[in-house]
C-alpha cells in the first residue's frame, strides 16, 4: 500500500513537472517579498543585513535550479533555526515553526534524492519561516513599548537608584548564579520624619537623597550584588519610605556585612548641610541570612523589618528565628484580645504602699490581671503592650478607672480614707476625650482632690511637648494627682524634670536592687532629696527583700511598695484586709 502511494505521489509530481516553470517565479517572488517585508519590520541594522543576505542567497539558489542548491539551502534553514531561539518566551513558537519547516525541507530533499523531485519545491519550506518570522517580529515590536514601560517602573526611582522590584530581580538572578552564603541588609533612617515636620518635606527629601548617596559611596565592594539601573549598575535599592537594602556575598569575608553596616552607620551619623541648615540624623540596620525563609526575597525583607521592630534600641540587629515565633505568638494574642470581654475576663488586684514615717497605708495601687482561658491568670507586664497594639488601651483604662471610682466610694462609706493609684498606659491617655471622661467620673462618684492618683510611664516624659504639659496640668486641676512611674529606668534629663508639674515619682526597682556599686547610695539620696525639695513625694517600688527595704529607708523615701511588704489582693479580699488593717491601726 505504501509503495503504491509513493508511486502515485511520484507520478503526480512528474505530471506537474511541466508547471515548474510557472512555480519558479511565484516561489522566488513570494520569498523575495517576504524577505523585504521582514527587513522593513526589523529595526536592528545587523538583523536587517542578516535577513537581506539570507533572502538573497535563497533566491539565487532557487534561480540557479542546480542540484547543489538543494544542499546549500540547508545552511539557510540552519541559520534561521539558530536565530529563532533569540525570540522572547512570549513568541517561543517561532523555533517550533522553523523546526517544522525543516521537516518539510527534509521531505523534499529526500524526494529529490530518491525520486528526482524539482529543486524549487524547497521553497515550500521557506515560506512558513519567512511569514512566521514576519509575524513574530511584528508581535515583539508591539510588546516592546509595554516591556519598556514596565522596566522603567521597575528601575525608576525618585532617588535615582533601583527600587524593591529591581532588587528582587537582581537577587533572584545572582542567587541562581551563585547560591553560596549571602546576607540581606535593611537600613532604616531615623530623624528625617522630624525634619519633614519642623522644616518641611523639601528639606526631608533633600536629606533622604543625600543619605542615599552617602550609603552608595560605602558600597563599592564587588561582593555586593549588582542591581541594573537603566544603563548603569547600582548596589543599593530603595525599599520605600526611609528603608534601603543591599545584598552581599560572604564567600571571601565572613563578616563583610557587619563591616559594611558600620561604615553606613558612621557615614550617616556625620552632619548634613541642607540649604543654610546643619542637620543630624541616625541610621539603624538589620541583616538576614539569605538561607532563611527558604531564600524567598519578600520573606527576607519582612524578616529584616521584623528585626528592626523587635530591637528598636539596637543600631545593628541580627534576625533570629525566635523573632518570627514571637511575632506569630503576638498575632495569636492580638486575635484573642480582639474578642476579649473586658468586664468578664479582666480582673483588678490591689497592692498597698506604706508611708516610711508613719507606717500607714499611703495608697492602694490597682493591678490589672487577665484570666486567660488557656494560660490562667496573667500579670499586666505580659500583655499590657498587646493591649495598646490591639487598640484597647482607652477602653481598658476606662474599665479600671470606673472600678477604682466605685471602690473609692465604697471606702468612703466605710470611712476608710485610702487614695487609689492607677497605672496609665501612655500618650493616648492625654487626649481630650480622656480628660472629659475623668471629669465625669470624679463628679459622678463625688471624689475629692487626691483620692485618685494616675501614674504615667517615664518614657512618656523623655521628649516633653507643651501639649503634654498642658494636659497634665488640666488633670491636676480636676484634683487628680499625677506621678511618674519607673523613674530611673528611662533616661529623663533632670533639667527638663523641673518643667513637669507632677505630684510624685516612683523610683524604679533597678535603683534599689542589691548590691549597689560604691557611691550609688549617695547619688540616689541626693536625687531623692532634690525631688522632695520640689514638693514631690518619692516612692520606692519593687521592694522584694529586707535589704532593699533597708536601702529605701537610707534614701529617706516617703513610701515603699513591693511583694516583700504585701502581696497583691483580689477585689474580694481587699475590703476585709483594709478593715483588719484599720482595726489594727486603731489599737
Amino acid at each position: 500500500m505504501l509503495a503504491q502511494s509513493s508511486t502515485w505521489f511520484t507520478s503526480f509530481l512528474s505530471s506537474t513537472a511541466h508547471s515548474v516553470s510557472l512555480f519558479d517565479p511565484l516561489a522566488i517572488g513570494g520569498i523575495a517579498t517576504a524577505g523585504m517585508m521582514l527587513c522593513i519590520v526589523t529595526k536592528e541594522v545587523l538583523l536587517k543585513g542578516l535577513h537581506a543576505t539570507l533572502c538573497t542567497i535563497a533566491c539565487l539558489l532557487l534561480l540557479s535550479n542546480v542540484p547543489m542548491a538543494m544542499f546549500m539551502l540547508a545552511i539557510v534553514f540552519a541559520i534561521y533555526l539558530a536565530y529563532s531561539f533569540s525570540f522572547s518566551v512570549s513568541v517561543s513558537w517561532v523555533s517550533k515553526l522553523v523546526a517544522g519547516s525543516i521537516c518539510i525541507y527534509v521531505i523534499f530533499l529526500s524526494g529529490y534524492l530518491l525520486f528526482q523531485w524539482p529543486v524549487n519545491f524547497a521553497a515550500l519550506g521557506l515560506f512558513p519561516i519567512y511569514f512566521g518570522l514576519l509575524y513574530a517580529t511584528w508581535l515583539e515590536s508591539q510588546m516592546k513599548p509595554q516591556a519598556d514601560s514596565t522596566k522603567n517602573k521597575s528601575f525608576g526611582n525618585e532617588l535615582g537608584i533601583p527600587n524593591r522590584a529591581s532588587l528582587r530581580l537582581a537577587y533572584e538572578e545572582q542567587r541562581r548564579l551563585d547560591p553560596g552564603p549571602a546576607i540581606l541588609v535593611v537600613v532604616f533612617l531615623e530623624g528625617i520624619e522630624q525634619v519633614n515636620i519642623h522644616l518641611g518635606r523639601e528639606f526631608g527629601d533633600t536629606l533622604l537623597a543625600e543619605s542615599a548617596n552617602r550609603i552608595q559611596q560605602q558600597l563599592n565592594n564587588r561582593d555586593i550584588f549588582p542591581i541594573p539601573n537603566g544603563n548603569s549598575v547600582s548596589r543599593l535599592a530603595h525599599l520605600g519610605g526611609l528603608h534601603f537594602a543591599f545584598v552581599c556575598r560572604l564567600g571571601r569575608f565572613e563578616y563583610l556585612h557587619e563591616q559594611l553596616i558600620d561604615d553606613v552607620l558612621l557615614c550617616i551619623a556625620k552632619p548634613f548641610h541642607v540649604g543654610s541648615c546643619t542637620l543630624e540624623i541616625s541610621a539603624r540596620a538589620s541583616y538576614v541570612n539569605c538561607d532563611e525563609e527558604l531564600g524567598q526575597f519578600d520573606s527576607l525583607i519582612a524578616c529584616g523589618y521584623l528585626a528592626l521592630d523587635k530591637l528598636p534600641k539596637q543600631s545593628m540587629c541580627a534576625y533570629q528565628q525566635q523573632m518570627q515565633i514571637s511575632q506569630v505568638e503576638l498575632q495569636a494574642r492580638l486575635r484573642e484580645l480582639a474578642n476579649i470581654k473586658i468586664e468578664e475576663e479582666l480582673e483588678i488586684f490591689f497592692q498597698p504602699a506604706f508611708s516610711q514615717q508613719s507606717g500607714k497605708i499611703a495608697y492602694l495601687e490597682l493591678l490589672l490581671r487577665w484570666q486567660h482561658p488557656k494560660l490562667g491568670l496573667l500579670n499586666a507586664e505580659s500583655f499590657i503592650e498587646d493591649i495598646r497594639l490591639a487598640g484597647l488601651a482607652l477602653p481598658v483604662a476606662r474599665f479600671v478607672i470606673e472600678r477604682a471610682a466605685e471602690l473609692a466610694m465604697a471606702l468612703k462609706m466605710e470611712e476608710l480614707q485610702v487614695p487609689l493609684n492607677i497605672n496609665i498606659f501612655g500618650q493616648e491617655m492625654l487626649q481630650q476625650d480622656f480628660l472629659s471622661f475623668m471629669d465625669h467620673i470624679l463628679l459622678e462618684h463625688y471624689l475629692q482632690a487626691g483620692e485618685i492618683l494616675l501614674e504615667f510611664p517615664a518614657q512618656l516624659f523623655i521628649d516633653v511637648e507643651q501639649q503634654t504639659l498642658s494636659r497634665i496640668e488640666q488633670l491636676r486641676q480636676l484634683g487628680v494627682h499625677i506621678g511618674i512611674d519607673g523613674f530611673g529606668q528611662t533616661p529623663i534629663q533632670l533639667n527638663r524634670l523641673s518643667e513637669l508639674q507632677v505630684d510624685f515619682i516612683k523610683l524604679s526597682a533597678q535603683l534599689t536592687a542589691q548590691p549597689q556599686p560604691d557611691g550609688a547610695q549617695a547619688i540616689f539620696k541626693s536625687l531623692v532629696a532634690m525631688q522632695q525639695q520640689r514638693g514631690l513625694q518619692v516612692i520606692c517600688e519593687g521592694i522584694e527583700s529586707n535589704a532593699q527595704l533597708e536601702f529605701a529607708k537610707q534614701l529617706e523615701c516617703d513610701a515603699v511598695q513591693g511583694h516583700y511588704l504585701a502581696q497583691p489582693m483580689s477585689s474580694k479580699g481587699v475590703m476585709g484586709w483594709l478593715q483588719q488593717w484599720q482595726a489594727k491601726d486603731n489599737d
